[in-house]
């Protein structure tokens, strides 16, 4: 029979010390070194699992949109444009003067290209390829900065190379009228978190520092006699398309936006592996992970930056980065950011029956109503 002061204890014990099974299922002499070593990973695991569960459902907090007017939605989200740009390196637009260097190449029926540097960080350039229509008229052309994904490069998007998953989407664009410039990227995983653990130790991140290439490159669109500075937009897939969104979030001069291939609910496609896609949890890309997003940002936060501007969002059906259902349920959250300033038709989502690929049709649709209509 229990003596009163060891009952006592046992009730005591069972308030204050938090139930675990893999802590508390066997008796301490019959523990090995292993067992507390895996008590205490999931009990980190299960902490850190509730408070990203809280962050998630606490995010709207620390945003305040008013929807009265376009420009008071705009001023709304200004300190959320200023944190997305700290969380993810220190992203912001270039301000100092600089001169390309180009190099002409071959023509084709429709347009010309070049090899093009501009300088951008010190000692740091930003390389891409530029294609220029041939035009019948003096007339100014909308630009389009094609951003590519993992594995690729500008030449596979210009067509210069042999076809990828990007389908050749710059050289389309350009058939179509564009002034292109698809920009060089850092593009495989084990160069990226090496360049990124460097760029941490500054109290940087290589997101941010490649951000700054996009950022040059419209400063470089601006100045060609060719390019209508106001009708200047973003395509990109993949790590590409989250890149993209980047921009257009934090540069407003980013006139029109497609994401393709690279929209989800943030927080399962960062931690929640899934037969239907790759948590990033899952992977060596750490590059990905950026301190504090889960208090704030999920790609419909991200984009919401990007209002009252046009943005499309592209996804495949059979595409095994993304889980074309999420980025669906994402989507509608952006949807009705638009709706609630009036401006609907702005979001437009595209389905189409395929894997992660650049699908371009309806995108191209989208862009040509925003990118090229007069003014």
């Amino acid at each position: 029979m229990l003596r009163l002061e060891n009952l006592l204890y046992l009730i005591l014990l069972t308030l204050l010390v938090p139930a675990h099974p893999a802590t508390w299922q066997a008796a301490p002499s019959q523990k090995r070194e292993s067992d507390y070593y895996k008590a205490q990973v999931e009990q980190l695991e299960h902490f850190l699992d509730r408070e990203l569960e809280r962050a998630d459902g606490e995010r709207e907090k620390r945003w305040h949109r008013v929807y009265s007017s376009i420009e008071k939605y705009k001023a709304s989200v200004r300190p959320n444009r200023r944190r997305l740009a700290e969380t993810i390196g220190g992203a912001l637009p270039l301000k100092n003067p600089f001169q390309a260097r180009r190099i002409p190449l071959e023509e084709t029926g429709t347009y010309q290209i070049e090899r093009v540097w501009l300088p951008t960080l010190e000692g740091v350039e930003t390389y891409g390829i530029l294609l220029i229509p041939k035009r019948t008229a003096p007339t100014r052309l909308p630009a389009l900065i094609c951003v590519h994904g993992m594995g690729s490069s500008p030449e596979k998007v210009c067509g210069m190379a042999e076809e990828d998953y990007t389908r050749r989407f710059g050289a389309r664009a350009a058939e179509r009228g564009y002034v292109v410039f698809a920009v060089l990227m850092t593009n495989d995983v084990a160069t990226k978190s090496r360049l990124d653990r460097k760029a941490i130790l500054l109290g940087s991140r290589l997101q941010g520092l490649e951000q700054a290439k996009l950022f040059r490159t419209i400063d470089f669109l601006e100045t060609l006699r060719e390019v209508d500075p106001k009708t200047i937009g973003i395509y990109g897939i993949s790590w590409g398309g989250r890149t993209a969104m980047y921009t257009a979030a934090i540069d407003e001069r980013i006139a029109a936006t497609v994401i393709s291939g690279h929209f989800n609910e943030t927080l399962p496609k960062m931690v929640a592996p899934s037969p239907h896609y790759t948590a990033f949890i899952e992977t060596a890309e750490d590059y990905a992970f950026f301190p504090g997003l889960a208090r704030e940002f999920s790609d419909s936060d991200v984009a919401s930056l990007i209002a009252p501007r046009p943005v499309f969002i592209e996804q495949g059906t059979a595409d095994r980065v993304v889980y074309y259902p999420m980025a669906q349920g994402e989507f509608e959250r952006l949807k009705r950011i638009y709706e609630r300033l009036g401006v609907g038709d702005r979001a437009q989502f595209g389905l189409f029956e395929g894997g992660h690929v650049v699908h371009g049709e309806a995108a191209f649709a989208f862009l040509d109503k925003w990118l090229k209509r007069p003014r």
